[in-house]
């Protein structure tokens, strides 16, 4: 429906309406739209996309290359699936090799039962028999959002997160604790406001236990604005209760990535000052640019990239060259430790250990 002149809907007995649209989801490619009908039309059963067990029988009905009101027949693959990374709609879909193809998506994909339980959406045109459709119980929330508001309201608390790997867990001294790590937060976020800072590690979101990011990120999406939460941090081996009060999700800002090249050290990597202007433009007040790699190397085996610009080190503030070498100098030989870099417009932390 995107950027279209007209909708006309065209149900089975090839009668047709306008439609207006009520609301448009672009994160869950989900649309409402009204007709006025003039008497009752049937209508499809909907079912419980969380009772789908992989391997029951899963049915795909559409328009496949325009042959319309086409079946076909396949099974659940997999459910909470991530699908390619061009590819809307998150990170929950329905996996099925029930055949779909260009024309499926907006078709439903029903259970043995005939129930609707998602909605065709895409494919994977790099293999055969690899189908996602968004889970049900993910359109009737958003539907409801856009019937009430007209748009999908979502939590948000203002955190860069990423995943907590051993050896950034025992880098952060949480050594076989579980949770995420915080690698940004935004400046007058919820979750500045709260206390919460870069480099505490969420281990509970209010009485849920947080083991990954995903994880996360459906809880705080799930949260009404308006509503308090209280997040369980580890910081510096301690637990901390962090209050906060979930806003609506903002639009993301177009990513920058940070521009490449130049000088030379003993992690293994060479780094050179970056231009004050390009620090502007990425919306950072320092650091140092990732000039090269080697290979098998602390930095490299800690995750450091090329074009990564470095921000502080064991907590340290990396401003430009004397700040870097001089926590470079001050690291800890054989022991774990940790830096902050900045890739491609977002923050994360990796693992680092001096020889």
């Amino acid at each position: 429906i995107r950027d279209a002149d007209e909708i006309v809907v065209r149900l089975s007995d090839r009668s047709e309406f306008r439609a207006k649209v009520v609301g448009a989801d672009v994160r869950t490619d989900v649309a409402v739209l009204r007709i006025q009908p003039s008497g009752k039309l049937p209508v499809a059963t909907l079912g419980d996309s969380s009772r789908l067990k992989v391997g029951e029988f899963a049915i795909a009905v559409g328009n496949p290359f325009g042959l319309e009101s086409t079946v076909t027949l396949g099974v659940v693959s997999a459910t909470g699936r991530s699908a390619e990374p061009d590819i809307e709609g998150g990170d929950d879909f329905i996996q099925t090799d029930a055949s779909i193809n260009p024309g499926n998506s907006g078709g439903p994909l029903l259970n043995a039962r005939g129930e609707v339980v998602g909605i065709n959406t895409a494919m994977v045109t790099a293999g055969q028999g690899i189908g996602f459709a968004i889970p049900i119980n993910t359109v009737r929330s958003v539907e409801q959002d856009l019937v009430a508001h007209g748009a999908v309201r979502r939590g948000w608390l203002g955190l860069g997160i990423q995943g907590l790997t051993p050896e950034l867990a025992e880098a952060f001294g949480a050594k076989g604790e579980k949770g995420i790590l915080v690698n940004r937060v935004v400046p007058g976020s919820p979750a500045q406001r709260g206390g919460v800072r870069m480099g505490d590690i969420l281990v509970a979101f209010g009485k849920a236990r947080v083991s990954g990011v995903k994880e996360f990120q459906r809880l705080v999406a799930g949260t009404a604005p308006g509503t308090p939460v209280t997040l369980e941090v580890l910081r510096e081996g301690k637990r901390v209760a962090a209050t906060l009060t979930v806003e609506e999700a903002e639009k993301q800002a177009s990513v920058r990535r940070p521009l490449p090249r130049e000088p030379v050290d003993p992690l293994g990597m060479a780094v050179r000052a970056v231009p004050k202007h390009l620090l502007r433009e990425m919306e950072l007040r320092g650091g140092v640019e990732v000039t090269f790699v080697e290979t098998a190397s602390p930095a490299w085996d800690g995750g450091v990239r090329e074009g990564d610009v470095l921000l502080s080190i064991n907590r340290e503030t990396v401003r430009g060259l004397d700040d870097y070498r001089k926590a470079v100098s001050r690291l800890p030989r054989g022991r774990p430790a940790f830096a902050l870099v900045y890739r491609e417009g977002i923050q994360l932390y990796v693992a680092l250990k001096s020889r």
